[in-house]
């Protein structure tokens, strides 16, 4: 029987977990196409858009915790599948991007399409290898998914030479290496233990570096134990019980006043799971460096992460669950607090509470959303592309940690649908519902077609209001009344999902939005939810009205 290095790839995929992998096809790889013929273990989802494909391997890293993968030919099909590159490096997201790439006697000859992924995506990727002596794979292989997942996890690229792919295995076995998962000392618990003790006003800032279920009841143990408020870092939402009493909230692009001040009077920030970027800093403000400065604990696996943007007081090099479960071992000594909870309540329900039953009747896609959320099961997946739209889901919708959130934490448009459709196949009985902007959705959408083609049971909610909003607004802002490059002309984009084989629905005022809505969400296989919206209307001036 013959053994082909292709072959060996394929299981060494499989001896990493891979089950599913995203990609569009190339002839650079068609021998690790037909060795992934014969194997059941891994489902191919072939993609329409390297860049979507990618986008997907992305969002079912994010649910699975292992890897994602994603497979480009070289040249063309790599530098479009870099988008989910970018994303995977912001959003510390492991992920393996495999590169059909020429046969080995015409590298650097310029051949045609060759890339060299090492220099082209340089400060994107954590590692880069071309696989070019058969003896080295599994070594090589065990390597890449090993530095893809350790540390602050990123990007790998491996290039697959055509020419390699056919070459004999024989005698060679794919393999894995071990992964560094870094623990907090005792010496370190007890210090950050006698921190939290002595803090009148401490917050809980959680990350997305753990996002399983059982760090999840033991944050919630956590906070309780220490009578501490938690709030989650950008897109995080579904990391703490929304409707809890120690739920501070969500970061974002644009923090609410009434956070602003929350935050500005803690007197100990514990940071578990996060890097401290600009968004989950509050763009490197917080904790405040300057007098009074703030307190600050660091809980993160990579010591590189640690204390590069801000005084440390106590860093600990650790993953963010084994560090809850050492606190959770002490015994806590917790003060009442009970006039900064009083502040916790205030200010979640200034930034994330809106009275449905108020929202201002233009608001056309604020209803909407309303609706869908009276429809939102409690293990149910949220996507959302990068847009101002995203602002409805997050003040609606209310998270219990057994739901999911995708949501573009780097804001990469053209998430929205490809994340959807990543969700729809890992979880094919969960309600899965992905929200878009009209701007997005022309980008990935075409990834309708592979969710008709599997029978994705996956609800694309589209915000057309005929514009890149965002980028409208902070025009509006920059330069009043004088737009120009951001007005769109639009499909029917209910239309446009019968003629891809889906169920195509419109909403064009807040009134028939309960029945169009009830009508779409039970049905069955892929849905898309137009709704008409205005470009001049924004979350926060629908909770304005509301409030009045």
């Amino acid at each position: 029987m013959t053994y082909r290095i292709a072959e060996l790839i394929a299981d060494s995929l499989i001896a990493h977990g891979v089950d599913r992998a995203f990609g569009v096809p190339g002839e650079s790889f068609l021998p690790l196409l037909d060795a992934l013929h014969d194997r059941d273990q891994i489902d191919l989802v072939t993609c329409r858009h390297e860049g979507s494909a990618s986008l997907a391997a992305v969002a079912d890293a994010k649910l699975t915790g292992r890897a994602g993968v994603v497979m480009a030919s070289r040249g063309p099909g790599a530098f479009n599948a870099a988008l989910g590159l970018h994303v995977a490096a912001q959003e510390a997201i492991p992920l393996m991007m495999l590169v059909g790439q020429v046969d080995r006697p015409n590298l650097d000859r310029e051949a045609v399409q060759e890339v060299d992924c090492s220099r082209s995506f340089d400060g994107v990727l954590k590692w880069a290898v071309r696989l070019d002596v058969a003896a080295l794979v599994p070594e090589m292989m065990a390597r890449a998914f090993a530095i893809a997942q350790s540390g602050t996890p990123g990007p790998v690229a491996v290039e697959l030479p055509e020419d390699l792919l056919a070459d004999m295995a024989d005698g060679l076995v794919a393999r894995t290496h071990g992964t560094v998962q870094p623990e907090a000392g005792a010496d370190a618990i007890e210090k950050a233990g006698v921190m939290l003790a002595a803090s009148e006003r401490p917050i809980l800032l959680v990350g997305g570096e753990c996002r399983t279920t059982a760090f999840r009841q033991d944050l919630v143990a956590l906070s309780e134990k220490w009578n501490v408020p938690v709030v989650v870092a950008a897109k995080m939402q579904d990391q703490f019980p929304n409707d809890h009493s120690l739920w501070a909230g969500q970061l974002g692009f644009f923090t609410a006043p009434a956070h602003m001040k929350l935050f500005e009077r803690a007197d100990l920030i514990v940071a578990i799971g996060s890097r401290l970027g600009d968004l989950s800093s509050l763009g490197f403000s917080f904790p405040r460096q300057s007098a009074p400065r703030q307190p600050l604990v660091q809980v993160y696996p990579d010591p590189v992460s640690i204390g590069t943007r801000f005084q440390t007081d106590l860093a600990i090099v650790s993953g963010a669950h084994a560090f809850v479960r050492g606190m959770l071992a002490l015994c806590a000594s917790p003060q009442e607090r009970t006039a900064w909870r009083q502040k916790i309540v205030a200010a979640r329900t200034a930034t994330h509470g809106w009275p449905r039953s108020g929202v201002p009747p233009n608001d056309v896609f604020g209803h909407a959303v309303a609706a869908i959320a009276s429809h939102f099961r409690p293990d149910g997946v949220v996507t959302t592309d990068s847009g101002n739209f995203a602002g409805w889901v997050h003040r609606t919708f209310s998270f219990q940690p057994t739901a999911r959130l995708l949501g573009s934490a780097c804001g990469a448009m053209g998430s929205g649908v490809p994340s959807g459709l990543a969700a729809s196949l890992r979880y094919p009985d969960r309600q899965v519902i992905a929200f878009c902007g009209d701007g997005g959705f022309l980008m990935t959408g075409n990834e309708l077609a592979t969710a008709v083609a599997r029978g994705a049971d996956l609800k694309i909610v589209i915000s057309n209001n005929n514009s890149y909003g965002t980028i409208r607004s902070h025009q509006e802002r920059t330069f009043p009344n004088r737009p120009y490059g951001t007005d769109l002309s639009n499909p029917d984009f209910a239309a446009l999902a019968r003629a891809y084989g889906a169920a195509g629905y419109c909403i064009c005022d807040a009134r028939g939005a309960p029945a169009i809505v009830a009508e779409a969400m039970s049905t069955k296989g892929p849905v898309v939810i137009e709704v008409r919206s205005d470009v001049h209307q924004s979350p926060d001036k629908s909770i304005a009205a509301a409030s009045r």
